[in-house]
């Protein structure tokens, strides 16, 4: 199987901002096309869904692999992230991203996605890899870039961002995202996931915390 490639940057073909009804409309239409058809979505099919021409959405976004992307980022608790992270503001932007990243895993759109993926992956295995890689791959990055840039102001020991973005996200979801497509009992309540939140980010920055300076 050839190597998978590396998510696609987002195509600048136009500003956009983050209360725009077309782009609104668009991220609306890849999410519930993703839940319902899985890794076979047609640029046609977004465009009837949200209500546009496909030249519009090859305009506004390059390519359908772009527009995924797209899509993840904005759909990403990522994206609320302050642009440059500081001593007071580290441990509640932190915090806040773990608990909208919990809250939109467990969505029921995200949860009958995931699960028609896996359903999907072995009749279409290159297919699914790659939209996992664009989608997982875009937060990790984006999400290591915010954590590199923490390193460098002295807030975290300095380490490799990804692997270290990629511990965070797995200390974040836990086995409650798996719980949750298996029909196990999981942290169902707002105040459970604030809870777990809470102890996995603390948890990070003790295990990353920047050493003593000597006396």
């Amino acid at each position: 199987m050839p190597p998978l490639p590396t998510p696609s940057p987002i195509v600048p073909a136009r500003a956009r901002r983050k209360d725009d009804a077309r782009h609104r409309r668009v991220c609306d239409a890849v999410r519930a096309l993703v839940a319902e058809q899985g890794v076979h979505v047609s640029m046609d099919a977004v465009a009837a869904r949200a209500g546009c021409s496909k030249q519009t959405l090859y305009a506004r976004y390059g390519s359908r692999q772009a527009l995924m992307a797209q899509v993840a980022l904005d759909g990403m608790a990522l994206a609320r992230l302050p642009a440059m992270p500081t001593a007071p503001t580290l441990r509640p932007a932190l915090l806040a991203f773990a608990q909208q990243h919990l809250d939109h895993l467990c969505r029921p759109s995200t949860i009958g996605a995931a699960r028609l993926l896996t359903a999907q992956a072995q009749q279409f295995p290159q297919e699914v890899a790659e939209l996992f890689v664009g989608w997982a791959g875009t937060l990790q990055g984006q999400l290591a870039a915010w954590l590199q840039q923490a390193m460098r102001r002295g807030l975290l020991k300095h380490d490799d961002p990804h692997c270290a973005a990629e511990l965070l996200l797995g200390m974040i979801v836990g086995l409650d995202f798996d719980r949750q497509r298996h029909l196990a009992p999981h942290r169902s309540a707002p105040s459970e996931r604030a809870q777990w939140a809470s102890f996995a980010v603390d948890s990070f920055l003790r295990a990353f915390a920047p050493p003593c300076p000597l006396p």
